[in-house]
């Protein structure tokens, strides 16, 4: 839908509908991600032009950088649902599987399942561990991280025996809310506590991402990663996890190596990478990274067709800005 913020949120008002605002930016992958996996769909397309009006605001641009700071957006993409006076039923935090998008779209468009409603059932009925997990899930998200805790603790207290299968949802997201070694040292009692958990595989991931990430540790974090991908082989979110992981090890190579061994090594890492991203907004940073190595070595032709690979992907500034740099190398051959 074109217009100001205004002219939607009348329309939205006339037609007694939610508008649907994606706030992002030009550099935000995740939200080209959006694009191709989520909106591309043909269910959720019609859903969302039936039901709602849909709306894109970039936060950094004319009357998004107001809007974005009006309603605390912190980070890319916040999907925002929002009624004809403006007011905020809920949002979507960051990517969502195209499913996960669907339920939540359906349900706000219904009034369910929002942070009101939420907030309501669990005044209603303490003892409603659902409704109490997803409303600490809500706290999380508006970074009320104490009423998420006392929430999830409550869980805990309330049904230690694990009867109502949440138990352990709620424990695996106090987990998470640790840091560093506090937190390495509790995924790992989680996983060993809880194998048949349904919070099991984002524990695989949370633990090898902590070591490396939070941690620096790459050996502990490679041999998480490897038990996690030979648990999860064919899981797309683990392998996009362990894809991600390896660009970021190349990085490292592209920025800070001191010689063609290092770039050289930074390269094999981006061969692995390539096999886990394909298909996603992450190959564009593959072949970015790719091409800084091959720059770093002097083989402009070959750091040239990478960082064209990388723009078919995502035509972004940082990435337009190196095949300049590229060219000009080029074209003192």
């Amino acid at each position: 839908q074109k217009g100001s913020v205004a002219e939607v949120l009348a329309m939205a008002k006339a037609q007694n509908k939610l508008v649907m605002v994606d706030v992002m930016t030009d550099w935000c992958k995740w939200c080209i991600e959006l694009d191709n996996k989520v909106y591309a769909k043909k269910d959720i397309s019609d859903f969302a032009n039936a039901n709602q009006i849909n709306y894109k605001i970039d936060a950094e641009k004319g009357e998004g950088i107001d809007f974005a700071k009006k309603y605390k957006i912190q980070g890319f993409p916040s999907i925002l649902f929002l009624d004809g006076d403006g007011n905020e039923v809920d949002r979507v935090y960051g990517y969502v599987p195209a499913k996960d998008f669907m339920e939540m779209m359906q349900d706000y468009n219904k009034g369910i399942n929002t942070f009101s409603y939420l907030k309501a059932e669990v005044e209603k009925n303490p003892s409603n561990i659902e409704a109490s997990l997803k409303l600490a899930d809500k706290y999380s998200m508006y970074s009320e991280s104490d009423k998420a805790k006392e929430l999830l603790n409550k869980i805990v207290e309330m049904d230690g025996s694990n009867a109502g299968g949440k138990t352990d949802d709620a424990k695996f997201r106090l987990v998470l809310f640790t840091e560093k070694e506090e937190k390495a040292k509790q995924l790992e009692a989680f996983i060993k506590d809880n194998p048949n958990s349904d919070q099991l595989k984002d524990a695989y991931v949370a633990l090898s991402e902590t070591y490396y990430y939070d941690l620096s540790d790459m050996p502990t974090s490679e041999k998480w990663f490897k038990e996690t991908l030979s648990k999860y082989p064919n899981d797309e979110a683990v392998g996009s996890s362990y894809g991600q992981y390896m660009n970021q090890v190349a990085v490292g190579f592209a920025d800070k190596g001191t010689g063609p061994e290092d770039y050289n090594k930074g390269l094999n890492f981006i061969q692995t990478a390539l096999q886990y991203v394909a298909g996603s907004v992450n190959e564009a940073s593959s072949y970015y990274i790719q091409s800084k190595l091959y720059y770093n070595l002097k083989e402009y032709t070959k750091a040239l067709e990478s960082v064209d690979k990388a723009l078919k992907i995502f035509d972004r500034k940082l990435y337009r800005d190196h095949k300049t740099k590229v060219e000009q190398q080029l074209s003192q051959k």
